[in-house]
């Protein structure tokens, strides 16, 4: 580390009086600058690895202080006058301090410990958790027609559960928060869902050919209104998307032939929603 470096400069200072041969090399080396950037390179990742804890050296206000200590030591100018000056202000070491606070907390959400009762044999269950931060799943359900399990119907693109990568159409959901979904029907799964606050945790089986997504995306103008809560067909109301007459539309996927996922134009960071298909649109 850099103070260890140090201690040892100063173990060379005193053996270069000696003229020991090849300390003054080695002293040389270890003076270097590039070295030294490398030492502060290898704090940081050990730092970020979480294998020690934050050097002073890292915090932002003892390297404003630093910077202000070799500013005063420079050939002074206008703009080095300047420069100090700003670095020395109290907003700007407010801003730091702030910085240094945040640096130091954890702001990553914490997950529950994995089920220890995991069979061995089980190997092609996969456990993920989510955290829904007050955002939709971004995914529906229903029971397969002929063996009754639950399946995930569809990930809506742009949703919690496509960004995660985690979830496929076709997965077979086992449990849900621990709470075992054979013979529950999907409304019963989805009010599980739905009471849900924080992380979510999935017991599945993974769908044996994930789909491949080779979709081109269109823009269509819709040719009439669309109201989900008022249309008894579609597969899940909340995740339709409504649209006026004359508006435009992106088809992001069309792998349902009855239900396109799509989202406004107006609004294309929105996560997208389940609209008719071309019966009501037109390119």
């Amino acid at each position: 580390s850099p103070f260890l470096g140090h201690v040892v400069l100063q173990e060379l200072s005193l053996l270069c009086k000696r003229d020991v041969n090849g300390v003054g090399m080695l002293y040389d080396l270890l003076r270097s600058r590039w070295l030294q950037a490398l030492l502060k390179i290898y704090e940081c990742l050990q730092h970020y690895l979480g294998k020690r804890p934050v050097p002073v050296m890292l915090q932002a206000r003892a390297l404003n202080r630093e910077v202000v200590e070799l500013l005063r030591e420079a050939p002074q100018s206008a703009e080095i006058k300047e420069l100090r000056r700003l670095l020395r202000a109290p907003h700007l070491k407010a801003l730091l301090s702030a910085h240094d606070t945040v640096a130091q907390k954890d702001f990553e959400p914490t997950l529950p410990p994995l089920p220890d009762n995991i069979p061995e044999n089980e190997e092609a269950m996969r456990i993920v958790c989510l955290v829904k931060n007050n955002q939709p799943l971004g995914a529906t359900i229903k029971r397969h027609e002929i063996t009754g399990d639950i399946t995930v119907a569809r990930v809506i693109h742009g949703g919690l559960a496509d960004r995660s990568g985690l979830l496929y159409a076709g997965d077979k959901l086992v449990e849900v928060n621990g709470v075992p979904v054979e013979g529950l029907e999907p409304e019963q799964v989805i009010n599980i869902l739905a009471l849900s606050q924080g992380t979510i945790m999935f017991k599945l089986i993974p769908v044996s050919d994930r789909p491949v997504s080779n979709q081109t995306t269109l823009y269509v103008r819709a040719m009439a209104d669309y109201w989900p809560l008022q249309d008894p067909a579609i597969p899940c109301a909340d995740a339709g998307l409504p649209f006026k007459k004359g508006e435009i539309l992106q088809i992001v996927d069309q792998n349902d032939a009855l239900w396109w996922q799509a989202r406004k134009v107006s609004d294309l960071s929105a996560c997208a929603g389940l609209i008719p298909s071309n019966h009501l649109l037109k390119r």
